[in-house]
């Protein structure tokens, strides 16, 4: 690692890496630059001014002479390339400051422009800066980031329409090989056997049915002749038991067959079913009786059908009793094997079944299926609130009212709701100044401004001045009258400063009214000191030198210190939160400024405390 970079090869590794440098660094380099020019007058260029590995900034011995107009017009260009790299978002005054330096009608010398540079980084850590320079340098050598592999977005956009499938990118070919793959595969029709619940089939058969249900015969009739005359008398007893017994004894059951299997099943038994029963009859005769016949709908099940009934049989049965004729009760069939006829009723009349008639087979009846067995029980139904009086919401309300209002009137509520007070570290600033009679000043705020710590029992001492401003004083005297608020006590100052009839009354501070109690004991008070006009800054008198000390309440805080002496240049500094230095065994930070004020020049103007301001430029260790 080199010892030192310039500030051009510097900004060239910002640039490399895709970083900025801020314009406050930027013009801190320009104004150490200056500082150094004013020691020696030389023309520079950006890799002139070179960079400390501690953060330091100082010109290059090589740099060549030149006279200060010409080391001015280097040095607005050095500044001009550092706020360059700074990019968007630098103040408009150092961009005016670079315009006015690179024109010839309106030079710039090298006092004004450390002045101007000066009064721009208003407050600033030099300390901090040169941190943060350093930072810089050390990252310089480390090599930079690999650069990210760059995508084609034509590619990405072939690769996406691809995975989409989009229609308008497929290819004629891959066409032509799905349309001849169809043609060679023709699609067959997809047959799948469909598995029928035994229920649903079951109930499909009977709703196959017709309307009209088989029932036994009612009435058997006596053929005397060809022509068959109904019998309505009851036949006899022992006929129906013989005609019952000479019935063929039926096989099993099958259990239910799938649908289609019915389906088919009932088409042959329709084409073969006229055959079957032309024979029957005729081999059984005039007397062949069919069993069951079709009755109307309105008919109820369970009374017509007392039992399942077996497919259509023809049965021949002989007269074995006399049976009354409906005129004269003439004696019917003693040995001739007359014929039995079923007599049937139906809508179209009362009459025998014919032997080219087709009955449909009635189904088994089977019984009904059990209700599903369900493998999750149910949800319980869900009952309905009970209905509670209000009398205990009345309670509840009430209790709650009265503790909500006991909190309210004993302050314990605010107490919960106020956010809890930050704790801060306390800190001690030790000044020395030069020459021992300059007066020391802490910056309290723009008014208004609250100045907080004070010691009651103590004069204290403010001053109030502004840029086309006479400084003005005022004191809060021992033993004021301090109003008493629920956040302690406080007092209320107001301060009147007058405008400058002349530009040196901006610097006449005059002599200080108080003497600083050395003993800064007892309770503690605020000041609030409002200025007219508003926004004026306030600064609080802390006495004269050699030696001050300041008390801070915060060290995360920065503290302003103001030195002013009428025969001498005012300068400021500022202590931030990295100045501060741990104490062994005490809970307090310290810091300690040595400031020195030079003389003012005889040739030059007064100037006022606004445009003579440094940050401590000769601040000890502690």
């Amino acid at each position: 690692m080199s010892r030192d970079v310039g500030v051009g090869q510097l900004v060239q590794e910002l640039e490399r890496r895709g970083d900025r440098l801020p314009f406050e660094i930027g013009a801190f380099v320009a104004l150490e630059a200056c500082e150094g020019l004013l020691l020696q007058s030389v023309r520079i260029d950006p890799d002139d001014v070179r960079v400390t590995l501690e953060g330091s900034v100082v010109v290059s011995d090589e740099a060549e002479r030149a006279d200060p107009d010409e080391a001015a017009r280097s040095l607005v260009f050095v500044l001009a390339r550092l706020l360059v790299a700074a990019g968007p978002g630098v103040p408009p005054h150092l961009l005016q400051l670079v315009r006015d330096g690179t024109t010839e009608q309106n030079p710039q010398d090298l006092r004004r422009l450390h002045d101007a540079i000066e009064a721009s980084l208003i407050p600033i850590n030099r300390g901090a800066s040169r941190r943060v320079l350093a930072r810089l340098v050390r990252e310089s050598d480390r090599p930079p980031a690999p650069e990210p592999v760059q995508v084609d977005p034509r590619e990405l956009d072939t690769e996406l329409e691809e995975l989409l499938g989009d229609p308008a990118t497929r290819t004629l070919e891959h066409a032509q090989s799905v349309s001849r793959a169809e043609q060679w595969n023709p699609e067959e029709p997809i047959t799948e056997r469909i598995r029928v619940p035994s229920a649903l089939s079951h109930e499909s058969e009977v709703d196959a049915q017709p309307d009209t249900l088989p029932v036994p015969p009612s009435r058997p009739a006596v053929a005397r002749s060809s022509a068959s005359v109904p019998d309505r008398a009851a036949p006899a007893a022992s006929d129906a038991h013989a005609a019952a017994a000479e019935l063929p004894e039926q096989p099993p059951q099958p259990g239910p067959e799938p649908i289609t299997a019915t389906i088919r099943k009932w088409s042959r038994e329709e084409e073969g079913e006229s055959a079957p029963e032309s024979a029957a009859v005729a081999a059984s005769g005039p007397a062949a009786v069919s069993a069951p016949v079709p009755v109307p709908a309105s008919v109820p099940v369970s009374a017509a059908v007392p039992e399942p009934v077996p497919a259509p049989v023809s049965v021949s049965a002989s007269a074995s009793g006399p049976s009354p004729a409906p005129g004269g009760g003439a004696e019917a069939g003693k040995g001739t094997g007359t014929p039995l006829e079923t007599p049937t009723e139906s809508v179209f009349g009362t009459g025998s079944v014919s032997h080219a008639e087709s009955i449909p087979a009635p189904l088994p009846v089977g019984e009904p299926e059990a209700a599903p067995v369900y493998d999750r029980p149910s949800f319980p139904v869900s009952q309905p609130p009970k209905r509670r009086g209000g009398l205990g919401v009345l309670l509840v309300a009430a209790v709650v009212g009265l503790g909500l209002y006991a909190l309210i009137s004993s302050g314990a509520l605010d107490g919960l709701l106020r956010p809890p007070v930050a704790s801060f570290t306390p800190g001690i600033i030790d000044v020395t100044v030069k020459p021992s009679d300059a007066q020391v000043f802490v910056f309290v705020g723009r008014g208004p401004a609250i100045a907080d710590g004070l010691a009651v029992d103590a004069d204290h001492e403010f001053i109030v001045f502004d840029r086309g401003l006479r400084p003005s004083r005022a004191i809060v005297a021992r033993g004021a009258s301090w109003t008493n608020t629920g956040d302690g006590l406080i007092y209320e100052l107001a301060i009147q400063a007058d405008a400058a009839v002349d530009p040196s009354d901006e610097l006449d501070f005059g002599v200080a009214k108080t003497k600083p109690s050395i003993v800064d004991t007892g309770a503690r008070a605020r000041v609030r000191v409002v200025t007219n006009p508003p926004g004026a800054k306030v600064y609080r008198y802390l006495g004269a030198g050699p030696n001050v000390r300041v008390r801070a309440a915060s060290i995360q805080e920065g503290q302003e210190i103001l030195v002013v002496h009428p025969e001498r240049e005012t300068r400021r500094a500022v202590i931030g939160p990295s100045d501060w230095q741990s104490v062994e065994g005490q809970t307090v930070r310290s810091a300690t400024l040595q400031i020195e004020l030079p003389e003012l020049p005889t040739s030059a103007a007064p100037e006022t405390p606004e445009d003579r301001l440094d940050f401590a430029p000769n601040r000890l260790e502690p």
